[in-house]
């Protein structure tokens, strides 16, 4: 411990740290399900308690403290888990006109499609709030109040904040448990558990308007500290690097460690909300591994509504030690980091258009949205909705602007013997990351009939030639499964494929093995279970249509390339994926592309599983679409666009090849390693790969003090200061760096991860056992 004292104060107050608590929201039954009561139940839990609220009748019915709770990411591992948890009493009262109303039920128009059954309004990591309207009161004697009350609830890891509204009344009250609010007037709100809730003492300045200092409130609503960022207009195209940075102190002045939640919002209209990536970095600028996490909403309706867009909250929890400060910025990229088209991903709220459940929204860049995610199928279409190409002419023919969308996919798609579909229900959505080198966000749920369990993992990359995703499923079967229908991945759903198309095909890396002409419509297989042999087979919809209603912009091709496969069907090993082909008729008649079990195979067994990594691709069909930056693109666009090749060159050529020198490889696209515990430090070999590749090192100590070379040269793709790499806090109190390298061609090149020398800290492994002491 001599060696601790002698780092100095500096220092031990720089260690990383953040707060690993977090918070989950699920449909218990789906969001179409009801519970065995016949109640519409929504789950909470987050690593120190869980509740049910029961949104039909306004109330909290359950509530109970989680012992030995798992780490975020594990949390949603193995499908639904949720504890017994003891029953809790819940009143909602109003004073109006000299009588006592209690609230006897809410959310029964079933058909208000703006505001049934819930709206989420935040949801992520750390904060999901939400709101139920239409709260009726009576008096004891039954007698009816004509206004309507609304009661808004925002989760937090540690406690929830009740608010409960009602224009009108003089007196407003919640009791759960034995906690009690009142309040004279319209609102109140009740912290649940109770306790002292220190508040920071929180500086935020605008660098852009000579530090001045940003107003902050602390707001019930959120039970949080505010910050309101200045909303600014500015030109995305000629300001493509604009980075805004926001110089942040905030100071514990109590005698604990504390972890304060912090909002930092914009409340009007501002350019590149479509896809912003925020983050807390250090006094020196470099990523802090503080998560911050992504609301958001653009929508508006035609008659003005509570919470419709635009705005942004960026929320995180930061810790500050007992009796000191933390002094960093939040930083704001927009549509580049480092000069490459920045990756997101964020819940995106839909209060504005309607349905207001889960909706995530993925881009690159922050031209408009790239891919959006509907886990609950809230819109009743599919998993995977609104897909656009990268950086071609936009709807309005222009640049740096929305492009056309070629969207519905879904993740798994199952209905029984009888052909009832069974949907996910409990689905859960870890934000591991959302950018901006790289999106993880992980779906996990299990279908309405108990019989298999979905973790599906979302990322998408920083990169300047193609919209693409890469998407890791793992199915688990636990208990005998007949089916009718059964698709594991399918590129166009049932109710979302209105894209028109021209030709199919398929094949793999050494290059095509079919082209046809397209069947269209008809709800039946238009091609049977087809094996997908050899390495990284593919399948594509080509000669994309663009449709009459729309007479300026370009349209794009779809495809999908199997990475990786590993799966157990009717209890027999299943060494390739098949391809498939369903006529939909979702709007005009087409087609999708599916992976299906192979023929024969009628029904799943306990221990069936399938395992598969895909990379879903968004191709331009000719070179004078795309206006990006990336000539091997534009060059291969040139020669083989709107064709198989194109598909077939990411296909073979993206295939990334590791030879570990020391460091662990987990993955090989995108790349991610596991750096030795000891030294800190990963080796390799890389050949091939398309564009810019992410490659992420895992099981970091700290989060900064390293440096990655490729061939011998420090990486440095910095425009604005330590502005390329990303830093995520991972389960166990480890970190991962992502950073994304240009691995256009063929060639071999040498890529060096590890521990750097600077600020007098002594050999790396020296200071990584430190760390690891004070730690324990």
């Amino acid at each position: 411990m001599f060696r601790l004292a002698a780092l100095g104060l500096s220092v031990l107050l720089a260690l990383p740290v953040f707060s690993q608590g977090y918070t989950y929201v699920d449909w218990a039954d789906g969001l179409h399900g009801r519970s065995a009561e016949g109640r519409r139940l929504l789950h909470v839990e987050t690593d120190h308690y869980a509740a049910v609220v029961d949104v039909e009748r306004a109330a909290i019915t359950r509530y109970g403290m989680v012992d030995d709770a798992p780490g975020y990411a594990a949390a949603v591992k193995d499908g639904v888990r949720f504890p017994a948890l003891p029953e809790i009493k819940m009143a909602l009262t109003v004073e109006v006109g000299g009588e006592t109303y209690t609230c006897v039920r809410a959310a029964q128009d079933t058909t208000d499609h703006a505001n049934y059954p819930i709206r989420l309004i935040d949801g992520g990591r750390m904060l999901h709030r939400f709101d139920i309207l239409g709260l009726e009161f009576e008096t004891a004697d039954g007698e009816a109040l004509a206004e309507r009350g609304r009661l808004e609830i925002s989760v937090w890891p540690e406690r929830m904040w009740l608010t409960l509204e009602l224009p009108g009344a003089v007196k407003t009250g919640i009791r759960l448990g034995d906690s009690v609010a009142d309040a004279e007037g319209a609102r109140v709100s009740l912290v649940y558990p109770p306790g002292e809730l220190p508040r920071p003492e929180l500086v935020v300045e605008d660098a852009y308007e000579e530090h001045a200092a940003l107003p902050v409130r602390w707001d019930p609503l959120f039970g949080a500290s505010v910050v309101t960022l200045p909303s600014r207009q500015w030109n995305m195209a000629e300001h493509l690097d604009r980075l805004d940075r926001f110089p942040v102190r905030i100071t514990n002045d109590t005698d604990t460690v504390q972890t304060y939640p912090v909002v930092f919002a914009f409340e009007e209209s501002f350019e590149g909300v479509t896809g912003l990536s925020p983050m807390l970095r250090d006094a020196e600028g470099n990523p802090s591994g503080i998560p911050v996490q992504i609301s958001k909403n653009w929508h508006r309706g035609e008659e003005r509504l509570l919470y419709e867009g635009p705005w942004f909250n960026g929320v995180a929890e930061i810790p500050v030690a007992a009796g000191q400060t933390w002094t960093g910025e939040l930083a704001i990229a927009y549509a580049s980091w480092g000069g490459v088209p920045a990756a997101s991903h964020a819940q995106l709220c839909l209060v504005g258009w309607g349905g207001n459940q889960r909706w995530d929204q993925a881009a690159i860049g922050s031209f408009g949205e790239s891919i959006c995610y509907d886990p609950d199928v809230g819109l009743n279409r599919s998993h995977i909705d609104d897909v656009r190409p990268l950086m071609v002419r936009g709807m309005r023919d222009g640049r740096w602007e929305w492009t056309h969308n070629v969207g519905g996919g879904n993740f798994l798609l199952y209905a029984d013997a009888e052909g009832q579909a069974q949907p996910l229900i409990g689905v859960r959505a870890a934000y591991l990351s959302q950018g901006p080198n790289l999106t993880r966000v992980v779906y996990g749920g299990t279908t309405a009939d108990g019989s298999i369990v979905s973790r599906v993992e979302a990322s998408t990359p920083r990169c300047d030639d193609v919209n693409r995703a890469y998407h890791r499923i793992r199915y688990d079967v636990r208990k005998r499964t007949p089916f009718s229908r059964l698709a594991f991945y399918q590129l166009g759903a049932d109710n979302y494929n209105d894209h028109q198309f021209t030709k199919m095909a398929h094949g793999n890396a050494a290059g095509l093995t079919e082209e046809w002409t397209t069947e269209r419509g008809g709800k039946r297989y238009l091609r049977e279970a087809m094996p997908a042999e050899g390495d990284a087979p593919w399948i594509a919809l080509l000669g994309g249509i663009r449709p009459d209603t729309w007479k300026e912009g370009a349209w794009a091709d779809r495809a999908l390339v199997v990475r990786a496969w590993n799966a157990r069907l009717g209890g027999e090993e299943v060494p390739v994926p098949y391809f498939a082909s369903y006529g939909t008729e979702n709007g005009p008649p087409s087609a999708n592309a599916e992976m299906v079990p192979p023929p024969g195979v009628t029904e799943l067994l306990p221990g069936d599983y399938v395992e598969a990594e895909i990379e879903l691709l968004v191709l331009p069909q000719q070179a004078e679409d795309y206006y990006g930056p990336n000539a091997a693109l534009r060059a291969a666009l040139g020669e083989m666009g709107g064709t198989w090749k194109l598909v077939h060159r990411f296909a073979a050529e993206g295939a990334v090849e590791v030879d570990m020198t020391s460091g662990t490889l987990r993955r090989s696209l995108p790349v991610e390693i596991e750096v030795d515990a000891g030294t800190q430090s990963a080796a390799c070999e890389m050949s091939g790969g398309v564009g810019y590749v992410p490659i992420t090192f895992h099981g970091l100590k700290r989060t900064e003090g390293y440096v990655l070379t490729v061939d011998g040269t420090p990486l440095d793709q910095a425009v604005d200061g330590n502005d390329f790499w990303q830093v995520t806090p991972e389960d166990g109190g480890t970190w991962a760096m992502t950073f994304n390298v240009d691995l256009d061609g063929t060639e071999t090149r040498v890529v060096a991860f590890s521990p750097q020398r600077h600020r007098g800290h002594g050999e790396e492994g020296e200071f990584g056992q430190d760390l690891q002491d004070l730690q324990d």
